[in-house]
């Protein structure tokens, strides 16, 4: 909060994360709700002798989290019909509100919310603005700009386009112009367009010139544009067309890999939905549906391997909003995953997870993600070493303290934070489990 009273955070082993600098004994100066000074405590400025002292000695402190990939108003969907159909839009905002708290109680101080339904994000991203809830700092998308083929259209052809749906379907270029007018309209800081389908691994949903109309518009209106793009295709029409930044790339092929590089298009993989949903189990995921994501993902490590390997900028997001990716568990484990399945370096995953997912946070990306004066004061103190072992991010036990803007974050767990109950439109409607068959008379 600005005018907030001058506070240092001294002795702990400070991550600024523009790079892979390590100060082994430093203070960071916050001053309100922004950054004053970061550096050495034994080089600590005279005129910040007097503020005020945390001890952070033994911990580590980095800059709070940033997920580049979050629903918030997926509620934790299990189906297609729960996530576009079932859940009136005022429930759904109110559940949105108490899932940011709990998403801002990981760590995570700042997210991007790339694609919902009828306004919910950007309406809670104005609510914890104005104080009325908590929750992290918020980019907000529209709904997903897409075609017949793309995965904002996924019921059946003869319902027609659903008002409740995550996606709105276009018909061309001059569509997709009208819908960013639109949402440029409603208080949107980015627009999402659904390039590609479920399971599609080589077209895409749109042609090259309306992706091209949908950029052009974008960027006319001041907008960055992003696109869910799994397809080779669908990724290789992107990095022409000039999107900001492309989410998934699971069937990237060589040739598109080096002009992501050479245009430093950021990639935003998303492989936590991809796991969880394979980790679950056969209750959880049809066997048909975990070979399509069996493939997929190791399409996806081999393309993004060549990635790290090249140098390519890679952000780190959860996808949560689903029921396999809960709010407040997972928001750490894509750059976990970029250790493990990628071969990346602990540190640099932790860049993924701050100043490189500051990319993709439009409404405050200048303000975020490193430690530096100017900045927010977004600071997290850690019983641990994430630059040496990112997995340190998911205990949160060793999560000692989050300051947002200055101001400490509660991180007790309340009943906002215990499994609740489903209501009826939250569930698919089933009838009944199995036929009653009549039997044979005796």
């Amino acid at each position: 909060m600005t005018g907030a009273a001058m506070q240092r955070i001294d002795g702990g082993r400070v991550l600024p994360c523009a790079d892979r600098t390590v100060i082994e004994r430093g203070t960071v100066v916050l001053d309100g709700d922004r950054i004053a000074w970061v550096g050495s405590t034994d080089a600590l400025p005279r005129e910040y002798a007097d503020v005020a002292s945390i001890d952070a000695s033994g911990l580590t402190v980095l800059p709070g989290l940033i997920d580049a990939h979050m629903h918030i108003s997926f509620g934790e969907a299990r189906s297609e019909e729960e996530l576009s159909i079932h859940t009136p839009m005022a429930y759904r905002a109110i559940r949105a509100s108490v899932d940011a708290a709990r998403v801002l109680r990981a760590g995570v101080t700042t997210a991007c919310d790339p694609g919902g339904p009828q306004g919910i994000a950007t309406a809670v991203r104005d609510a914890i603005e104005a104080g009325l809830v908590e929750g992290p700092r918020m980019s907000a998308a529209g709904r997903q700009i897409t075609t017949q083929q793309g995965i904002g259209d996924t019921l059946p052809r003869w319902l027609g386009p659903v008002s409740s749906a995550f996606g709105l379907l276009v018909h061309g270029a001059d569509e997709i112009v009208q819908e960013i007018r639109d949402e440029v309209k409603d208080g949107v800081d980015l627009i999402k367009i659904a390039g590609s389908g479920p399971g599609t691994a080589e077209f895409g949903a749109f042609t090259l010139a309306e992706l091209r109309a949908a950029v052009e518009e974008a960027h006319r209106l001041a907008r960055p544009i992003t696109i869910h793009a799994r397809s080779r295709q669908s990724v290789a029409d992107a990095v022409e067309a000039g999107f900001d930044w492309i989410m998934h790339a699971s069937y990237m092929d060589d040739a598109t890999l080096e002009r992501v590089i050479e245009r430093d298009i950021p990639l935003v993989p998303a492989f936590t939905l991809l796991v969880n949903s394979l980790e679950a189990g056969a209750g959880v995921l049809p066997t048909s549906g975990a070979d399509a994501i069996r493939r997929e993902l190791d399409a996806a490590v081999a393309i993004l391997t060549k990635a790290v390997s090249g140098g390519a900028t890679l952000i780190a997001g959860s996808e949560s909003g689903f029921a396999v990716t809960p709010y407040g568990q997972w928001h750490t484990r894509d750059a976990e995953l970029y250790v493990e399945l990628l071969g990346m370096n602990d540190h640099d995953a932790l860049l993924c997870l701050t100043r490189n997912a500051a990319r993709a946070t439009p409404r405050h990306g200048a303000d975020v993600g490193v430690l530096a004066p100017g900045r927010f004061a977004d600071v997290l103190l850690v019983d641990g070493r994430p630059d040496e072992d990112i997995r340190v991010l998911a205990d949160r036990s060793r999560l000692r303290a989050v300051l947002k803007g200055g101001e400490p974050v509660a991180l007790a767990e309340g009943d906002a934070d215990r499994p609740r109950p489903r209501l009826s439109f939250e569930r698919t409607r089933i009838y009944t489990n199995a036929p009653f068959e009549r039997s044979e008379p005796t």
